[in-house]
């Protein structure tokens, strides 16, 4: 959305249209990709080509393609192999390389901006009017939530999932000039999504040395409706009453804005150094 012409007013849609999005109790996970689908060309139909062609910024996204039982949508079968990924990955987290291949979608015009790859079976393809929607598809598509995405065109077949499996917090060897700057939601880097309950797993030092994370404060959660960032729990916690998740949702938008008005009063002031901390 950033990458867009118009930013601002993008933000704004994609605030909008996730907020007044509703969904039945038990909803299937294939109506959740239908919707999703609808979501994405209305929030980017006719933008495509500037996506692809920004002046200065270059699109990223990483996605995994599917292995083993983890091909199925099946509830079964999937989920007796996300059972089997969750087991392996406790032992080790290279033992998710037998359920999964991380893919990184790039901008034609330059490389990821990432040095080479060898943790986990990776490839790279480039981004293009045929491959951009199905590779943001699937860059959320969460197992049992959604459905996977089937052959994105230019890269490997296969059945393709939300690559924060296994690059939850982007914890990548970052090569590029100068200072990463990491928008985030919270202030730890969790290498993949089965690391979340493992107090041990945490990011690499050296592949976060020059990154600057951004992230609320807990006093700042402290003001948001039930304390917290909305997420896609809340389409549980508030089941049948969409008007009370969408006041607490524009609440915390609301906040949101005064959070980065805050942030770009720091750096337009030179102030953010101030209050800046070790990760």
């Amino acid at each position: 959305v950033a990458s867009s012409d118009d930013p601002k007013a993008q933000l704004t849609k994609l605030a909008e249209l996730y907020t007044c999005q509703r969904f039945a109790k038990g909803v299937s996970a294939a109506e959740v990709s239908r919707k999703s689908v609808l979501f994405l060309e209305t929030l980017l139909s006719g933008c495509e080509d500037y996506i692809l062609n920004h002046p200065w910024y270059r699109l990223n996204v990483v996605v995994v393609r599917s292995l083993g039982m983890l091909e199925h949508d099946t509830r079964g079968r999937l989920s007796l192999g996300l059972m089997n990924a969750i087991s392996a990955n406790m032992v080790s987290r290279r033992h998710l390389g037998r359920f999964m291949e991380r893919g990184i979608l790039h901008d034609a015009r330059l490389k990821a901006p990432v040095s080479k790859l060898i943790d986990f079976p990776s490839h790279e393809v480039a981004l293009t009017r045929d491959n951009l929607l199905p590779a943001l598809l699937a860059s959320a598509s969460i197992p049992m939530v959604m459905s996977g995405v089937r052959n994105i065109p230019g890269a490997p077949e296969g059945v393709y999932r939300d690559g924060g499996l296994l690059d939850y917090h982007l914890d990548l060897p970052y090569e590029q000039p100068g200072v990463i700057l990491y928008p985030h939601f919270t202030d730890k880097v969790v290498p993949g999504w089965f690391d979340k309950t493992l107090p041990w797993r945490r990011g690499d030092a050296t592949r976060l040395q020059d990154v600057v994370l951004v992230a609320p404060s807990k006093e700042y959660l402290e003001t948001l409706p039930d304390r917290k960032l909305p997420d896609r729990k809340d389409f549980e916690t508030y089941v049948n009453n969409d008007q009370g998740r969408e006041r607490a949702w524009r609440k915390a938008i609301a906040e949101s804005d005064r959070l980065g008005d805050e942030f770009m009063e720091l750096t337009e002031t030179g102030k953010l150094t101030e209050v800046l901390r070790p990760l």
